[in-house]
């Protein structure tokens, strides 16, 4: 009796260290899915990061390149204006268009910086996008 009774928790012993043995094969496992996630997160935040620097450089380039084509026409715009007041033409335009003329000057220049913000605006709203994303996406992860 007393040796069936040893049997038997011997028996049951070896079942809970088996079940034991999967259970701590599923947490290495768990574990291992874990860190391979972390780590992808953590490559595709660099690489967001990295795409957004580069946005942001290349809209750098972009405002320079508008601010020099618009530095172009302006130069041409005043050498023609110089080039008409040396000949004594311009006397000859009326204050309504040289009000008008003003409000061109005006309009190009209000033109390029509501462009340049308007590219600012779009890389912020896609920045914010991209930080929510990786944030639900981590608040899935821990739960």
């Amino acid at each position: 009796m007393a040796e069936r009774l040893l049997d038997d928790m011997i028996t049951k012993i070896n079942q809970i260290t088996t079940s034991l043995d999967g259970t701590i094969a599923q947490i290495t496992q768990m574990s291992t899915s874990i860190q391979n996630m972390s780590q992808k997160f953590s490559e595709e935040t660099i690489s967001v990061n990295e795409n957004i620097r580069l946005i942001v450089e290349v809209l750098k380039q972009f405002r320079m390149k508008s601010s020099e084509n618009m530095q172009e026409i302006s130069d041409d715009f005043n050498a023609k204006i110089k080039e008409l007041y040396e000949k004594k033409s311009i006397e000859c335009i009326t204050e309504e268009e040289k009000k008008a003329i003003e409000i061109i000057r005006q309009a190009a220049k209000a033109v390029s910086n509501n462009l340049y913000y308007a590219q600012l605006l779009n890389v912020i709203q896609s920045i914010r996008e991209e930080t929510n994303r990786i944030i639900s996406f981590k608040e899935q992860q821990s739960i």
